[in-house]
Protein backbone atom coordinates (compact mmCIF):
# COMPACT_ATOMS: atom_id res chain seq x y z
CA UNK A 1 0.00 0.00 0.00
CA UNK A 2 1.23 3.76 -0.96
CA UNK A 3 0.57 6.80 1.21
CA UNK A 4 -0.57 9.76 -0.24
CA UNK A 5 -1.02 13.17 1.35
CA UNK A 6 -2.87 16.23 0.45
CA UNK A 7 -2.84 19.45 1.93
CA UNK A 8 -6.36 20.63 2.65
CA UNK A 9 -8.58 23.32 3.99
CA UNK A 10 -10.21 20.97 6.69
CA UNK A 11 -10.32 22.15 9.62
CA UNK A 12 -11.90 20.02 12.10
CA UNK A 13 -14.03 17.40 13.12
CA UNK A 14 -17.46 18.94 11.77
CA UNK A 15 -16.08 18.95 8.30
CA UNK A 16 -15.74 15.27 8.36
CA UNK A 17 -19.42 14.82 8.65
CA UNK A 18 -20.07 14.76 4.60
CA UNK A 19 -16.60 13.69 3.72
CA UNK A 20 -16.41 10.68 6.60
CA UNK A 21 -18.82 8.54 5.11
CA UNK A 22 -17.59 8.47 1.08
CA UNK A 23 -13.79 7.93 2.40
CA UNK A 24 -14.63 4.99 4.49
CA UNK A 25 -16.90 3.44 2.17
CA UNK A 26 -14.06 4.02 -0.28
CA UNK A 27 -10.53 3.41 1.50
CA UNK A 28 -11.59 1.86 4.79
CA UNK A 29 -11.89 3.15 8.17
CA UNK A 30 -8.67 2.87 9.46
CA UNK A 31 -7.17 3.50 6.22
CA UNK A 32 -7.20 7.24 5.94
CA UNK A 33 -6.63 9.97 8.54
CA UNK A 34 -6.55 14.05 9.02
CA UNK A 35 -3.79 15.96 11.13
CA UNK A 36 -5.76 19.03 11.84
CA UNK A 37 -3.23 21.20 13.41
CA UNK A 38 -1.11 20.95 9.86
CA UNK A 39 -4.45 20.36 7.64
CA UNK A 40 -3.30 17.21 6.09
CA UNK A 41 -5.05 14.21 4.93
CA UNK A 42 -3.34 10.88 4.62
CA UNK A 43 -4.86 7.76 2.65
CA UNK A 44 -3.20 4.65 2.32
CA UNK A 45 -3.99 2.85 -0.74
CA UNK A 46 -3.07 0.56 -3.45
CA UNK A 47 -4.81 2.28 -6.35
CA UNK A 48 -4.75 5.77 -7.33
CA UNK A 49 -6.96 8.45 -6.03
CA UNK A 50 -5.43 11.64 -6.22
CA UNK A 51 -8.14 12.92 -8.98
CA UNK A 52 -11.15 11.59 -6.58
CA UNK A 53 -9.93 13.03 -4.09
CA UNK A 54 -8.93 16.27 -4.95
CA UNK A 55 -12.29 16.76 -7.08
CA UNK A 56 -14.79 15.60 -3.87
CA UNK A 57 -13.04 17.99 -1.77
CA UNK A 58 -13.44 21.05 -3.65
CA UNK A 59 -16.64 19.66 -4.56
CA UNK A 60 -17.58 19.95 -0.74
CA UNK A 61 -16.18 23.56 -0.82
CA UNK A 62 -12.47 22.87 0.58
CA UNK A 63 -8.91 23.38 -0.78
CA UNK A 64 -6.95 20.44 -1.74
CA UNK A 65 -3.10 19.83 -3.12
CA UNK A 66 -1.90 16.65 -3.39
CA UNK A 67 1.49 16.81 -1.77
CA UNK A 68 3.06 12.86 -2.33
Amino acid sequence: MNMVIFKTSVEGNKDLINIAPLFNLLFGEKNWLFAFEERILRIFTSVPCADVVNHFLKEKGFHCEQMA
